[in-house]
């Protein structure tokens, strides 16, 4: 899952681009730490995402993993 992220400015950042999530999907399938977030915060179709979780807080064009 790494190396779908990658390490800048101290956090570990997945690269969101418009409504593109396909590699949020595919990082958190393989995520052991993945927790659904609120559904009001959700905004992937598909609960497994990146952008759906709990976890992640968000930047411009990309997300932060808190857990990674």
């Amino acid at each position: 899952m790494q190396i779908l992220f990658s390490f800048t400015d101290q956090r570990w950042q997945l690269s969101v681009e418009d409504d593109d999530y396909r590699l949020s999907r595919m990082a958190a399938k393989s995520c052991r730490t993945f927790i659904p977030d609120d559904e009001d915060e959700q905004v992937d179709d598909v609960e497994s995402s990146c952008v759906n979780c709990a976890n992640r807080r968000w930047l411009v064009n990309a997300i932060e993993c808190t857990v990674l």
